[in-house]
């Protein structure tokens, strides 16, 4: 079967999106966790969010007063907006000729083999999206990640978090590693558990994972939340929120792992409309030994109040378990 771009454009106008979809958000834990409340902005130079402010019991805003006092309006120390510089994720896919003269002698193994390349180009590009949500973004062309998340020196959406102490997450580090308990997991839950809303999900490395299922499992019943066991993804829920494992989180040390509870109503990928994981039209190499298709995506990972996001860090599952 030849190669023909127009033949291409035309078989995977219908289907080609939605694997492109399918195959990205079905990849990892963190990116299937985010996709259904997955934001987008109209465009522009920044990702602008309002800040949605925790309560703050210093707060100086407005008071009980006497009738003939009067009140002075007080400076807040943040600003009202943060602002996010989008970041562009490009991704190649390509079909050469040579694997049409191989694999593409009818319809139906042409079908096979344009799909296999769609889908293993769009897990390299969810592999690195993956990589980069939990790693550092900052001044760099990569998007934000948990490190800038849980980094309170560093400024996240232009503000300043030394400055700032309303718009900074909460993380509880240890000097010296420590094995994981109850107590440190309700702790931490509770940091950012304010009235009825609570985190969407727990984060760790599977080795933690399989600590906290040994502690719960002494005393309580096994559950599970349905819709991440449904995608396929393994969790136990504590206190109402489903703790998950991800082989491809880092680590700080071999013996220095972590936990993170976050919040999605706070904590999202923002994607531009016109580049919401776009798909470009099939192009004939240069060389014109065959065609590739571009998928763009620009934005970034933003937050509009960062205090409802949790790490639980300096974890050794390897030390006997602290008591509860």
């Amino acid at each position: 079967m030849s190669l023909n771009i127009g033949e291409l454009e035309g078989f995977t106008k219908d289907w080609g999106p939605k694997m492109v979809s399918d195959t990205f958000f079905n990849q990892h834990v963190l990116l299937k966790s985010m996709e259904s409340v997955r934001q987008t902005y109209p465009g522009g130079d920044f990702i602008r969010l309002p800040l949605n402010v925790r309560g703050d019991r210093n707060d100086q805003t407005g008071r009980a007063l006497a009738y003939t006092e009067s009140f002075d309006f007080p400076k807040l120390e943040v600003g009202d907006v943060a602002r996010f510089q989008p970041k562009m994720e490009v991704q190649v896919i390509v079909i050469w000729d040579y694997e049409v003269a191989k694999n593409g002698a009818s319809d139906v193994q042409y079908a096979d083999l344009v799909q296999n390349r769609i889908s293993w180009y769009m897990k390299l590009m969810a592999d690195r999206k993956s990589r980069y949500l939990y790693g550092r973004g900052g001044n760099t062309t990569r998007p934000n990640g948990l490190m800038d998340v849980f980094d309170n020196t560093a400024k996240f959406g232009q503000i300043d978090r030394t400055k700032a102490p309303t718009y900074r997450s909460f993380h509880r580090t240890n000097a010296t590693k420590r094995g994981i308990s109850r107590a440190l997991l309700s702790d931490s839950l509770i940091d950012v558990w304010d009235g009825a809303k609570k985190p969407d999900i727990g984060i760790t490395t599977p080795k933690i994972w399989s600590k906290i299922h040994s502690i719960l499992m002494r005393d309580e019943r096994y559950t599970q939340n349905a819709a991440l066991a449904n995608a396929g993804f393994t969790n136990i829920v504590f206190m109402g929120v489903p703790i998950v494992f991800d082989k491809e989180r880092p680590v700080k040390a071999t013996d220095r792992h972590a936990l993170d509870w976050l919040n999605f109503d706070h904590l999202r990928d923002y994607a531009c409309e016109g580049f919401d994981m776009r798909r470009h039209p099939w192009t004939r190499m240069p060389q014109n030994t065959g065609q590739y298709q571009v998928i763009v995506n620009f934005g970034n990972f933003c937050s509009d109040n960062l205090r409802y996001e949790c790490r639980l860090d300096d974890l050794d599952p390897d030390q006997l378990t602290a008591a509860a």
